[in-house]
């Protein structure tokens, strides 16, 4: 049996094992990806990608977004340079159903909040550092919906089978890669009729666990950041991580059903 769900902070949390057994094992599901279940003396059961979507659809339709609303808020007025600001008084910012009405109206904003919001939640301050990048540095470079950034990681030299191939369909071949990889020197740049791909490394926190970060920009989005924007390449890898986080709290975002009453907290 697989049981999805919610702890106090929010977070979804699911458990799998045999009816009546003291202790299940705690699994992970993940949005759009397949998941493998095993039991002892028992077949495996496979879940497909849009099963797994389903099942977290149902759960978090039931629960409300994690995180706390005040913490984000408050390092987001910092960040923001529009009309926005005027309306983020002492009070205001108390307001979450005010503020959630509010960000609305700017998309970038409303992806930075969730952005930062999630983030803050899971304790991930290295991602709330890549969005901070991405809104001084790179604030309006990703509006071009037909330009965007994409991003692959791998714990091995080279990314998996399905990332591998999408990235071949982007013009990078597999000897590309391997090229790439033997550079010592990191990130590393790679030029293709379609853009520009860099392989980077990052290690996980707090362990010596090193994971390779693949990131593709199309070429107008390349002359954005690269050429007018003059960043550099360590700075255009944070904003585009930092942006695509962002893109992706604010999806997962949308899957959550209960929302906070409208409550606006004294000074």
């Amino acid at each position: 049996i697989l049981i999805g769900s919610s702890s106090i902070l929010n977070d979804e949390k699911w458990v799998w094992g045999k009816l009546g057994d003291v202790e299940m094992t705690e699994v992970f599901l993940y949005q759009n990806k397949p998941l493998s279940l095993a039991v002892e003396s028992l077949h495996t059961i496979f879940l497909s990608a849009e099963i797994v979507s389903e099942l977290r659809r149902s759960l978090l339709g039931q629960m409300e977004p994690p995180g706390e609303h005040v913490p984000a808020i408050l390092i987001l007025k910092g960040l923001l340079r529009n009309d926005m600001v005027d309306l983020l008084t002492e009070e205001t910012l108390q307001d979450e159903h005010f503020i959630l009405e509010l960000i609305e109206r700017d998309q970038s904003v409303k992806q930075a909040y969730w952005g930062v919001r999630f983030a803050l939640a899971r304790n991930d301050y290295s991602s709330v550092a890549r969005i901070k990048t991405w809104l001084k540095s790179a604030g309006g470079a990703f509006s071009d919906q037909s330009h965007q950034p994409q991003i692959w990681f791998s714990l091995t030299d080279l990314p998996g089978g399905k990332d591998m191939a999408e990235l071949e369909t982007l013009s990078f071949t597999l000897d590309d890669l391997q090229r790439m990889t033997s550079q010592r020197s990191r990130p590393v740049v790679l030029f293709s009729r379609t853009g520009y791909l860099i392989l980077s490394e990052q290690s996980l926190d707090k362990t010596e666990t090193i994971f390779r970060v693949w990131l593709y920009l199309p070429l107008p989005l390349w002359n954005e950041l690269r050429e007018k924007g003059k960043l550099s390449i360590r700075e255009i890898i944070s904003a585009s991580w930092g942006y695509l986080e962002a893109r992706e709290a604010m999806r997962e975002m949308e899957y959550y059903g209960r929302k906070r009453q409208a409550t606006t907290y004294p000074n």
